[in-house]
């Protein structure tokens, strides 16, 4: 029985300023100004000490440092936080603490600051490795930018992840082939790898910027599936690759239900209080978040908190754990699907459900949010 993210409980940081706001995408980030760094080490604080008093009893297992960049953080911010989060919890020896840092934001200085802090595991925003892609998609940094952070990043820490986006308007198969494999000769332990999407919002959204094919899209997600097997980084969620005992411990918290806490605008927290399953979302405007308006939490029945643990959990190479599932829920997970439906994808080679619990196939993950649409049994 696989207890460890059961148990585990991880914090989720948002810093929300960036340099500029990138076409694609639609998180809580807005374009830095005048930044006043003690006032937010001050309400980090605050709301970490509220959680605290709430959830004493919690063990740390994980920490996320996102955005936004947070790589525009000082380290002395990032140390404060990170020595804050070990005053106010138990915290796990093995306690892994990553930060999304942007290419153009880090050199090799700042990064063994980040280390001296207590950081412990960096991914990288790398997102292309053309410059002419790097442009379309609002990126500050150049492809020799990108490759020089990635070695500054391997000198300095034992963890380290890139992020690349495909199946970019005009990209070819054999141009992802290629760029991959650049990636791949990078000799990371971990890659991040999504598809362009258009998210409602967005720049490109409002432009109705004309995407690849169906088809196209998935060759692409089959091509990288099979290459990034063959250079040891097999995949274990839909965009997330990585050696053996090197996937990132937080986002699989996400994935296979385990608790977090979210703290600064728009970050989220899945968490258990008095034996209720809390889902909590802080406000996405920063000003509203420094006077701790605009949040708001809701109680999830124990069927909402049960498809969330199905979606999130067929996300990932493993799927759906039966006995996790029943540890959680106090249910089987087939009371909450549609048996006929289920039978359905099984025989189609898109799933398959067996006394371990259910997974979706690769060929049922190119279609896994249709598929749970119609699965869920609402």
């Amino acid at each position: 029985m696989r207890q460890g993210v059961l148990v585990s409980f991880g914090i989720y940081i948002h810093f929300p300023y960036c340099r500029s706001k990138c076409p694609y995408c639609d998180f809580a980030s807005y374009p830095a100004k005048a930044i006043d760094f003690a006032l937010w080490d001050e309400k980090y604080a605050d709301a970490l000490t509220a959680y605290a008093r709430r959830l004493p009893d919690k063990t740390v297992s994980s920490v996320f440092f996102g955005g936004g960049t947070p790589s525009l953080m000082p380290p002395e911010l990032v140390g404060s936080i990170i020595a804050k989060t070990k005053a106010l919890w138990a915290c796990a020896d093995d306690m892994e603490i990553s930060m999304e840092a942007n290419p153009c934001s880090v050199d090799l200085d700042k990064l063994k600051a980040y280390r001296a802090a207590g950081i412990t595991r960096l991914s990288l925003g790398v997102q292309a490795l053309n410059d002419a892609d790097l442009k379309f998609l609002g990126r500050l940094h150049s492809v020799e930018q990108a490759l020089r952070a990635v070695s500054d990043a391997k000198q300095v820490f034992d963890e380290v992840s890139a992020d690349l986006i495909y199946a970019r308007p005009t990209q070819t198969y054999a141009q992802w082939q290629s760029e991959l494999d650049q990636a791949l000769s990078l000799n990371l332990k971990h890659l991040s790898l999504y598809q362009l999407t258009l998210e409602e919002g967005t720049y490109f959204y409002k432009k109705g910027l004309k995407m690849p094919e169906d088809g196209l899209c998935a060759d692409l997600f089959t091509l990288t599936d099979r290459m990034t097997y063959q250079a040891g980084l097999p995949r274990y969620e839909v965009s997330n690759h990585a050696a053996k005992g090197h996937e990132c411990r937080h986002n699989l918290l996400y994935w296979q239900g385990g608790e977090w806490i979210g703290v600064g605008p728009a970050a989220h927290g899945r968490f258990t209080q008095n034996g209720r399953f809390i889902a909590a979302a802080e406000s996405r405007i920063p000003a509203e978040w420094m006077r701790h308006t605009g949040g708001e939490e809701i109680v999830l029945t124990p069927k909402e908190k049960a498809e969330e643990l199905i979606l999130m959990a067929l996300r990932t190479e493993k799927g759906l754990n039966r006995e996790d599932f029943k540890t959680v829920i106090g249910q089987d997970f087939e009371l909450f699907l549609d048996g006929e439906v289920l039978q359905d994808y099984q025989m189609d080679g898109l799933m398959i459900c067996d006394k371990k619990g259910l997974r979706a196939t690769a060929k049922g993950l190119l279609l896994l949010n249709a598929l749970c649409r119609s699965l869920i049994n609402v």
